[in-house]
């Protein structure tokens, strides 16, 4: 089964939310590409998504590579003879895509000394086209000079009412009762960021609904507190510091965090030297994190170290090329909210059965009075057996019980 973010992921350029005249721009430039494309942003808005949905929809086979591969002299090399060269055998127009520039620092005695002033060279002679994508083409001064050659399209967050049309489609595909104020609230929330409305929009659709009091309990994000520009400096790291202390000013939770990474290495790393280093690294900081737990907090420097600065250059051998691999959302966490929605689902059958009234009745008016009850461990043997709750239903609902508990409870 595909997964909420799979399903709406778009599929061509028409789908994109927002930026459509940078689209459009991008859509010209393809006809043609006399000079290379520079598209740049904000983290998160679909740069490098729009990249790879024109060379789908123009047949364009890919080139694509990344600042950390791009510190290989023979990348550059391959690159050059790509460029330069014509079409396949079969006529195909090879797309140059380079990935996240502005992370290369070009400084002397470094190890990527000389890249812009060799890739000034390989647009002079590219007979090919070249999309370069970064941030903020203003913040590494060395690129100046490249930017400067290329054709340049800027990307904004989406405007709100982009976003609302966009909400509201997944709503109604997934049966999620919304009004637009709350909806316009979960957006303000995030920011008009797309990809953490999406993720909102996730966690709150096991409830069946959106109202005010769920956005509020979902809480405001700043842009930099998002998880998955945490992950791009993890996995695509600019600075060392910069990365170290990413988690400062981050208001995810460690674990929550370790389940993100864990899902990713595998997806970002494909050299299996890199990928063993990296799970090494996020063991490490599991370790230290379980035994935080007995209030040895001295151990966090090191939790936090393994998980950023660890994982992030763990990547110390060139990686196979390979096309845009997206951040994914951690699997084992879908499992447990799936089962979550099955037991909620499970009591609310049960409850509609006593009280007579709709689903969304009992959700609204009733469902909290239960967890009341549950959670401060007032639950009866009468009120267990009236609904017909089992123990699972009962964790659930936030009861500190167990199964001997629990039946004792029953047959006493």
């Amino acid at each position: 089964m595909k997964s909420f973010f799979d399903k709406y992921t778009p599929k061509s350029l028409d789908e994109v939310v927002g930026n459509k005249p940078a689209i459009e721009t991008i859509k010209q430039w393809s006809k043609e590409h006399k000079k290379p494309l520079f598209i740049y942003g904000a983290p998160g808005i679909g740069k490098t998504l729009v990249a790879n949905l024109l060379a789908k929809e123009n047949k364009w086979t890919i080139l694509n590579t990344d600042a950390s591969d791009l510190r290989d002299k023979d990348v550059i090399k391959s690159l050059f003879t790509v460029a330069c060269t014509s079409n396949t055998l079969f006529g195909t127009t090879r797309l140059v895509l380079i990935d996240e520039i502005d992370s290369i620092a070009d400084k002397k005695g470094g190890e990527d000394f000389g890249f812009f002033s060799e890739f000034e060279k390989i647009i002079e002679k590219s007979i090919q086209p070249i999309i370069f994508i970064a941030n903020d083409p203003y913040e590494n001064k060395k690129i100046r000079p490249l930017f400067e050659k290329c054709e340049q399209v800027k990307f904004d967050l989406p405007h709100k009412p982009s976003i609302l049309k966009f909400a509201k489609d997944i709503c109604e595909k997934e049966n999620i009762e919304y009004d637009v104020v709350s909806l316009g609230a979960l957006i303000e929330n995030s920011s008009n960021d797309i990809r953490a409305t999406m993720i909102d929009l996730y966690t709150l659709s096991f409830s069946g609904k959106i109202t005010l009091e769920d956005t509020e309990s979902v809480g405001g994000r700043k842009k930099d507190e998002d998880v998955f520009k945490v992950l791009q400096k993890i996995f695509y790291p600019k600075d060392f510091f910069e990365t170290r202390n990413v988690t400062d000013s981050m208001n995810i939770d460690r674990d929550f965090l370790l389940l993100w990474i864990e899902e990713n290495i595998p997806r970002q790393y494909k050299n299996s030297n890199n990928l063993a280093r990296a799970f090494d690294n996020l063991s490490k900081a599991d370790i230290n994190n379980a035994r935080i737990r007995g209030n040895n907090w001295v151990l966090l420097k090191y939790v936090i170290d393994y998980l950023t600065v660890g994982v992030a250059y763990s990547r110390k051998d060139r990686e196979p090329p390979s096309s845009y691999t997206p951040f994914q959302f951690p699997r084992v966490m879908r499992m447990y909210t799936s089962k979550d929605k099955n037991l909620q689902k499970a009591i609310v059958e049960k409850l509609k059965v006593k009280m007579h009234c709709s689903k969304r009745i009992i959700l609204r008016d009733y469902l909290p009075f239960i967890f009341i009850i549950a959670k401060t461990n007032k639950c009866t043997k009468d009120l267990i057996t009236y609904y017909d709750l089992t123990v699972d239903e009962l964790k659930y609902l936030g009861a500190k019980i167990t199964e001997k508990q629990f039946e004792k409870l029953i047959n006493g």
